[in-house]
């Protein structure tokens, strides 16, 4: 068995650290074979948001990768790991209350992952997700590492732990907070033991920090016209005040329908494919009305960065 852990803070620093605590207990459990990668030390090309991987996967082409070719950065070379590991974890510091920068870069080129997703959602790895800040500006931080970690393992249901603290923004400051590595030894863990049960053909329960969403165990959520949303999975949700206390309650009918579930997956290719469609009968127009902005240019020109 193997495991990948994608780690987007300072080589040896907190989240590495962390990680590491975790693997130690993953190897004495199960004796997976644990590998690292340090994100931040990657080269990921840029999506250019040219929709051709899109394109060609609605039209079932899951040979067609990416315009940046395999070997222009380190994109297919984690892939690969990927696609290689048993379970994965996912980690990063907080930013300005999201993950580092690096780490949206590696799952914004997701699309352009070959027949990945389609193997992960036919054959689920196991997936966990951790994050750390300095102070409290962390809101977003774990539940978009949880949403990479179910990108990249292929559901919800195969999140196993997922977990976060605040307050230690030194560097190496988490080897003082015995009960971070004590929570991450147990993090390890439940890792080992969910890939020991589906081995054995059960189904790993999740067992991390609880959210208000039954689906991605999220704790956010967002008010729309019409009704209150998990903003992850789309779920529609209910909320109550009972003796005081907030209460958030999703019906059996409306987690069917989440972004993740098979009629939520249908609902986002097919709008994709509305969309190519109505531009692609309108190229013409589109042509045309584009000379305005083409020739309203106001961009800056940029200096040539000065080498390290």
């Amino acid at each position: 068995m193997k495991v990948l852990g994608l780690c987007a803070g300072r080589k040896n620093g907190n989240t590495e650290i962390m990680m590491k605590e975790a693997f130690l207990a993953i190897e004495e459990t199960c004796g997976a074979e644990c590998k690292l990668v340090r994100v931040q030390e990657t080269a990921i090309n840029t999506c250019t948001g040219c929709e051709a991987c899109m394109v060609n996967h609605l039209k079932g082409n899951w040979d067609f990768r990416c315009i940046h070719k395999n070997g222009s950065d380190h994109f297919y070379f984690i892939e690969q790991l990927m696609r290689e590991a048993d379970a994965i974890i996912v980690s990063s510091p907080a930013y300005n209350l999201l993950p580092t920068g690096q780490l949206i870069k590696l799952l914004n080129k997701m699309h352009a992952s070959g027949d990945y997703r389609d193997v992960v959602h036919k054959n689920n790895k196991i997936g966990a997700a951790f994050s750390l800040g300095g102070t409290d500006w962390t809101n977003f931080t774990l539940n978009v590492c949880k949403m990479m970690a179910m990108e990249l393992v292929g559901s919800y249901e195969a999140l196993v732990d997922a977990v976060h603290f605040d307050f230690v923004p030194s560097k190496d400051a988490v080897l003082l907070e015995d009960d971070i590595l004590t929570r991450m030894h147990k993090l390890g863990e439940h890792v080992a033991d969910a890939l020991l049960q589906k081995k054995q053909g059960k189904k790993p329960a999740y067992v991390g920090t609880p959210g208000v969403c039954p689906d991605c165990h999220g704790n956010l959520l967002e008010i729309r016209e019409d009704g209150i949303y998990c903003p992850q999975c789309l779920t529609k949700a209910s909320v109550n005040i009972i003796d005081g206390k907030l209460t958030v309650d999703f019906t059996p009918e409306d987690l069917a329908k989440n972004r993740w579930s098979p009629w939520g997956q249908e609902l986002h290719d097919n709008n994709i494919r509305k969309g190519h469609a109505k531009a692609a009968q309108a190229k013409d127009i589109i042509a045309e009305r584009l000379k305005k902005y083409t020739d309203y240019e106001r961009a800056v020109n940029l200096p040539e960065p000065v080498k390290e």
